[in-house]
Formats: structure tokens, C-alpha cells, sequence
């Protein structure tokens, strides 16, 4: 369900392209401005993302982000505090609207990504997406909304936790979701029965459930049957982002982009992605600890400084050197 109001969309989508899509700032900023929010409407204990856009870090020491994150339930709506510490890269994201009835509070990045809607108690209500309208118009998204940011229009598509009649400024806290499994994800999503269906290849380990063809938000659904995440695929010529799934260079093929990146959203801890993005995490902090990591072939070279002593460690095709330096003393051994 998109909204129903004309007067909200065209000006909600802008401030969310504003900050997702890399158009000029006039076409973005006079054409499109963002709606404020109404300061009356709940607690202003929003604004925690920083208005950076750097890494979104793993933790200290390299851990994996979320690794001590418990899995919820999902009986009820996702706190978005814990969608955070899930997803460390949401808190570059931003609120960018005020509360639309059947949606929520939207909450973009400055970098082409996943949208999350919040209700008035922080709790996850859906996540949206944006398409360039020139790949076409598809039944799973949102009504067509035509009005262009900077000379571009886009189509959407949000999937929603509960039924969009139930995402009201007074709902509840405790209200059951539709994440238990796909056929109920289905009853508060219609348009996906006849368009969706599941992948014959998985991601991370979860099923995949997405559209024959077209460019769609792809649902995750864990072996107990929940839903566990979503991911939607961003052109990789929009530029790269350390929150995105693949590492710099390393964007996967796509039929609607050529190339493109990952932008997912996890709901339950994944292991096996928690494990590669720690791994990313480690190399990220040792650079910025003053270690060099450089990967040649078979040639592994890791070089860390110190104080005033030095290690080289030279590693190729099964031998090893070692050299330590201090001020007036060189040890080697091979």
C-alpha cells in the first residue's frame, strides 16, 4: 500500500533521493526539500546517526558487527536501537519525514541504500526502496509516482513487518507481526503472491525470495521459517560504500544495472555474513591502527609499526622471515 495522499509522496521521495542517489545538490535541495518533522509529535531522541558518512565500524578488536546481538523473536515489531547494533552502518541513516499514516517516520542514508520506517516508539514498521522508472514499471511496487527529482523519476517499493492499516501514531507496542514466516509476510504484502517466489540459490544461507526478473527488495527467510533480512541491489555506478555486502571493486553482475552492490538489512544474526564482515572489519581497523596488509598472488606482506620497533613478516610459498628492529639492535631469523 503507498500512500494515498498525492501531497506527501513526490516531496517524501525527494528528500529520501536527496540523500540516496547521487543527483546535484540543486535538483536535489530547491526542487525536492525535505519535510520537517512535527516537534510535537513524539520525544526528539532521533537524531543519534552522526551526520558522517564513513565506515560503519564492526566493533572493537575487529569483532563481527552484531556478534553478541541476540536473536528477537519477531512476535513483535523490531526495536530500531537494535536493528542498530544488528546493522552498525544505520547510523549514518537519518529521520527525513514526518509520521505518514500506513508507513511511519523514514530513515534514509546519505549513500544509495535500504529505507526503514519507525513508528512513534522506534520500532521497525517496513523498509522501502527506490527503482529508476527507465527499467520499468512492475506490479510489486507502490502506485506510480511520476513526479522526476533533478529530471529523474523513481518507482518504489516498500514491504511491510505489519498490515499498513495497523501503522497508526497510536499503535501498539506489542502488536503481533507478519515476519513468522513468508506466508504471513505475504497477508501484509498481497501484491507478492503472484510475483514472488522463492530463488533456487540462497544468500548467506537464507532462502531468497524475490521476482522471476525486474529490480525488486529481495526477502531472506531463515531455515525456521522467519523472515531474517532484506536486500536490494544498488548500480555500482553510483559509487561504493563500506556498509554495502561486497568489498570496493567487487561488485557482483546484475541484469537490470550490469554491476551493483549490496544493500541488506539483517532482522536475525547471520553467522556467516557477521563472520566476513568481521573479517573486513579487522583488516579496516588494522589500517587504521597504522598496519599495512598488502596481497600479492602467494606473497603475503604485513608490515607494523610500533613505537620504535619494526616487524616484517615475508611470507611466500610455504617460507617464512622474521626481522626485528630496535634502535641499535637487528635480530633475523629464516
Amino acid at each position: 500500500m503507498a500512500i494515498t495522499s498525492g501531497s506527501h509522496w513526490p516531496r517524501l521521495m525527494g528528500a529520501a533521493l536527496a540523500l540516496a542517489v547521487p543527483l546535484t545538490a540543486a535538483a536535489c535541495g530547491a526542487t525536492n526539500p525535505a519535510p520537517q518533522k512535527n516537534p510535537t509529535s513524539r520525544p526528539p531522541a532521533h537524531h543519534s546517526g552522526g551526520g558522517k558518512t564513513g565506515t560503519a565500524r564492526a566493533g572493537s578488536k575487529g569483532k563481527a558487527p552484531g556478534a553478541t546481538v541476540k536473536a528477537l523473536s519477531l512476535t513483535t515489531l523490531p526495536p530500531l536501537t537494535y536493528e542498530k547494533k544488528l546493522n552498525p552502518w544505520l547510523k549514518h541513516t537519518h529521520e527525513i519525514s514526518s509520521f505518514i499514516p500506513g508507513m511511519g517516520y523514514h530513515w534514509a542514508a546519505p549513500f544509495p541504500s535500504l529505507v526503514l520506517m519507525t513508528n512513534n516508539v522506534d520500532q521497525v514498521t517496513a523498509v522501502e526502496a527506490a527503482f529508476p522508472q527507465k527499467l520499468g514499471t512492475y506490479p510489486w511496487y507502490d502506485p506510480p509516482d511520476t513526479a522526476p527529482n533533478g529530471g529523474v523519476a523513481f518507482n518504489s517499493e516498500h514491504l511491510y513487518f505489519v498490515s499498513p492499516t495497523a501503522i497508526t501514531p497510536t499503535m501498539s507496542a506489542t502488536l503481533p507481526t507478519n515476519l513468522g514466516s513468508w506466508a504471513s509476510f505475504e497477508m501484509a504484502n498481497p501484491r507478492l503472491t503472484s510475483t514472488y517466489a522463492k530463488s533456487p540459490t540462497s544468500y548467506m544461507g537464507d532462502a531468497v525470495y524475490a521476482p522471476k526478473s525486474g529490480p525488486a527488495i529481495k526477502v531472506l527467510v531463515a531455515s525456521s521459517g522467519k523472515i531474517a533480512g532484506f536486500m536490494v541491489s544498488e548500480p555500482a555506478t553510483w559509487g561504493w560504500h563500506r556498509a554495502y555486502a561486497e568489498a570496493k571493486g567487487k561488485a557482483v553482475k546484475s541484469a537490470q544495472y550490469g554491476k551493483a552492490y549490496h544493500s541488506v538489512v539483517w532482522l536475525l544474526p547471520n553467522k556467516t555474513a557477521l563472520s566476513k564482515a568481521g573479517s573486513t572489519a579487522a583488516t579496516t581497523d588494522a589500517k587504521r591502527a597504522g598496519h599495512a596488509v598488502k596481497r600479492g598472488g602467494k606473497t603475503l606482506v604485513r608490515k607494523v609499526k610500533s613505537g620504535t620497533k619494526t616487524a616484517v613478516h615475508d611470507t611466500k610459498r610455504g617460507t617464512k622471515k622474521v626481522v626485528n628492529k630496535t634502535k641499535s639492535t637487528t635480530n633475523g631469523t629464516t
